[in-house]
């Protein structure tokens, strides 16, 4: 059985992880980020040239940040919880 104290906190690392990681889907019309979008504005596609407006138009909404950190946390609590809840009836057999 895993150890709550641990877990949570590990948890929210790997939640907040893929949230960062999720920043690459997305459009420039709604932002980038999944399932919620919360980093706005960016630079144009590869091969044209950046410019200092570009990179001061990237924005962030921290509150959808947030909120796409819980969302992953909470899907990696729920297949760890089904993992030791199958583990625990297999081996009940």
């Amino acid at each position: 059985m895993t150890r709550p104290i641990l877990l949570w906190p590990t948890l929210i690392v790997i939640g907040t992880i893929i949230t960062l990681g999720m920043v690459v889907v997305g459009n420039s019309a709604s932002g980038y980020g999944f399932p919620l979008p919360w980093r706005t504005g960016g630079c144009p596609p590869p091969g044209i040239a950046l410019s200092a407006p570009c990179l001061l138009a990237i924005g962030s909404d921290w509150l959808s940040f947030g909120l796409d950190a819980l969302f992953y946390t909470f899907v990696g609590h729920g297949l760890v919880l089904a993992n030791s809840k199958y583990r625990t009836r297999r081996q009940a057999r």
